[in-house]
C-alpha cells in the first residue's frame, strides 16, 4: 500500500491537471507522462526503493504525499473552476497572419541573441561540460570548473531562452518550409545545449514541438506520440551510461531487476526525499518560507532552494565540492519544512489551485484558436509563465528571463 500511495501522491503534481482537463491537447501532462513512469512507478511499485528506509520516516513521508496530494487536488478543481477572465494578449487581438509575422520577427531577433549569449559564455568559462574532463563537475561548475558569477549568468539565461524559443523556431519552419533559416538555427540551438549536458532541456523544444504537431493531428498520432516520449525519456535516462560519463560501478546496483535499476537511475527523486527526510528528522532546519524567495537572490545563497537541500543531506560538507544542483522535492515537503502541516496544506492547495486555472486557460486558448503557431506559443506560455507560478515555493532568477521573453509573445512589445 506504501509504494502505491507514493507513486500516486507523487504524480499528482505532475498529472493531476488529467483529473480535471482529460484530453489530448492536454500536452503539459502528456510531456510528464514517461518521467512519472520511471522516476515514481519504476521504484516505488516495482523495485520498492522506500523498504530501505527507516518506517517511521516512510510514515511520515507517506502522509504528508497524502495529506498534500489531497489538498492539492481540491484546489485544482477549484481552481478550474474560476472562469477565465478576457485577457488583451497579442494572439487575442491581433490576426493570425498578423500575430504570425510578429512571431517571425522576434524569434528570429531573439534566437540570434540568445545562440551569441550562449557562445560567449561557453568562451568565457574556457571549457564545454561534454568534453571536459570531469564533464558532471563541469556541468554543476564545481572545484576547478567554478566561474564568477556574471558568467553563469550570461551562460544559464541564454541557454534558457534558448529551450524556450526552439519549440517555435520549429514550428516556424514546419509551416513554412521555405522558412530554412530557421530551422539552421534550431539545429545551433539544439547542439549548443546538449553540449552543457542538461539533457531535458536540451530535448524539451524538440519534444514540445512534436507533442503538439502529433497530439493535434489525430488520436492515432497522438498515441504514437505517447510511445516516442517513452523512448525519449528511456534514453535520457540511460544517456549518461551510454556516453560513459557513468558506469554501473559508480551507482552501485543490486543485482535484481538490473534493468529497472538502470532506467530509473538517472530520476532518484524518491530516494533523494526519503534521504532528506532523514536527515531533516535528525537536525531540524526549518525555513520558515525562505526558500520560496531563495532562489531569486543571485549566487549561492544561504536559503536557496537547492543550496538548503544540499546542506541538509550533507552536514558540514562543503557545498562547492558536491556534484549535484541540489534536490527536487515536492510541494508537501516543502510546506512541511517552512510552516510544518499548516504549510503543508497551504503550499498544496495553492500549487493545485494555481495549476486549475492554468489548464482552464490554456483549454480556453486551445479550443480558441487552432493555428499550430499559436498552440505551441499557448503551450510555451504555460510551461514557462503559468508553470513557475505553480511551484512557487521554488521560485529560481533563472524563470525571470523565458518570462521576459514571452512578454514579447504576449504583448505588442516593439522591437526595432
Amino acid at each position: 500500500m506504501n509504494g502505491l500511495l507514493i507513486f500516486l501522491g507523487s504524480s499528482v503534481y505532475l498529472c493531476g491537471s488529467y483529473l480535471v482537463w482529460p484530453s489530448r491537447y492536454n500536452i503539459t501532462a502528456h510531456l510528464n507522462i514517461a518521467f512519472v513512469f520511471i522516476a515514481f512507478f519504476v521504484p516505488a511499485i516495482i523495485l520498492n526503493n522506500y523498504e530501505e528506509y527507516s518506517p517511521d520516516i516512510v510514515d511520515l513521508y507517506v502522509q504528508l504525499l497524502t495529506v498534500g496530494g489531497i489538498c492539492y487536488v481540491i484546489g485544482l478543481f477549484i481552481g478550474f473552476n474560476i472562469k477565465p477572465w478576457r485577457t488583451s494578449l497579442s494572439f487575442d487581438v491581433l490576426s493570425s497572419a498578423m500575430y504570425s509575422k510578429r512571431v517571425v520577427n522576434v524569434t528570429a531577433i531573439m534566437l540570434i541573441l540568445a545562440i551569441a549569449g550562449e557562445s560567449f559564455g561557453y568562451l568565457l568559462m574556457g571549457y564545454v561540460p561534454m568534453f571536459a574532463a570531469d564533464p558532471l563537475a563541469a556541468k554543476f561548475f564545481r572545484n576547478q570548473y567554478a566561474v564568477p558569477f556574471y558568467v553563469s549568468i550570461i551562460y544559464l539565461s541564454s541557454f534558457f531562452v534558448l529551450s524556450t524559443l526552439v519549440p517555435i523556431s520549429l514550428m516556424i519552419w514546419y509551416q513554412d518550409k521555405k522558412k530554412v533559416f530557421f530551422l539552421i538555427l534550431s539545429f545551433l540551438a539544439v547542439s549548443l545545449m546538449m553540449m552543457s549536458l542538461a539533457r531535458s532541456a536540451a530535448f524539451s523544444g524538440i519534444i514540445l514541438f512534436v507533442a503538439v504537431i502529433m497530439s493535434f493531428k489525430n488520436k492515432k498520432t497522438f498515441f504514437l506520440f505517447i510511445i516516442l516520449i517513452f523512448c525519449a525519456y528511456g534514453f535520457s535516462s540511460v544517456f549518461y551510461f551510454i556516453t560513459g560519463i557513468r558506469n554501473f560501478t559508480d551507482v552501485g546496483f543490486k543485482t535484481d531487476h538490473i534493468f529497472w535499476r538502470v532506467l530509473s537511475s538517472g530520476t532518484i527523486d524518491i530516494d533523494d526525499q526519503l534521504n532528506f527526510l532523514t536527515y531533516f528528522d535528525k537536525n531540524p532546519e526549518w525555513t520558515y518560507g525562505r526558500t520560496v524567495y531563495g532562489g531569486l537572490i543571485p549566487s549561492h545563497y544561504f536559503w536557496n532552494p537547492a543550496v538548503y537541500t544540499l546542506r541538509v543531506v550533507n552536514p558540514g560538507s562543503d557545498l562547492n565540492t558536491l556534484i549535484s544542483g541540489g534536490l527536487r522535492l515536492p510541494a508537501p515537503i516543502w510546506g512541511y519544512v517552512s510552516f510544518q502541516w499548516p504549510g503543508v496544506v497551504m503550499f498544496c492547495f495553492l500549487s493545485g489551485m494555481i495549476k486549475g486555472m492554468m489548464a482552464k486557460f490554456t483549454k480556453h486558448w486551445v479550443s480558441k484558436h487552432k493555428t499550430l503557431l499559436i498552440i505551441v506559443i499557448v503551450m510555451a506560455i504555460n510551461i514557462f509563465v503559468f508553470e513557475p507560478a505553480c511551484y512557487f515555493f521554488v521560485m529560481s532568477n533563472y524563470s525571470i528571463p523565458p518570462l521576459i521573453l514571452m512578454l514579447f509573445y504576449m504583448y505588442r512589445i516593439k522591437l526595432k
